[in-house]
């Protein structure tokens, strides 16, 4: 019985220890809202990401919030191109994405 109780007692505490370590994370995020000079919300903007941290350039269109998000991010430098016919296209260079940030980069 007291060896089950101290059994029990160390797994206790070694999941106590262990739970830091799993909520540690190892990418970051960018996300933003994009509107027009009236400050309404822009749906169909195609906002694409390019870095040497990630593959090809991921992009996608923001819905009817606006919003665009793209998570699990490895940290590095990103540029960010936001494109809608009949405005003007937007970049913002060099945007640094680091371990557990969240980049909100919102255009108008």
């Amino acid at each position: 019985m007291r060896r089950w109780l101290m059994s029990g007692l160390c797994l206790v505490l070694l999941m106590g220890a262990a739970s830091p370590a799993l909520a540690q994370r190892t990418t970051g995020t960018i996300s933003g809202i994009v509107t027009d000079e009236s400050g309404a919300v822009l749906p169909g903007v195609t906002v694409t990401l390019t870095s040497t941290a990630v593959p090809g350039a991921p992009n996608m269109v923001t819905g009817t919030t606006g919003a665009y998000r793209f998570p699990n991010l490895p940290p590095g430098s990103y540029t960010v191109t936001l494109e809608l016919q009949g405005f003007a296209a937007v970049t913002r260079a060099a945007v640094p994405v680091a371990v557990g940030q969240q980049v909100d980069i919102d255009v108008q």
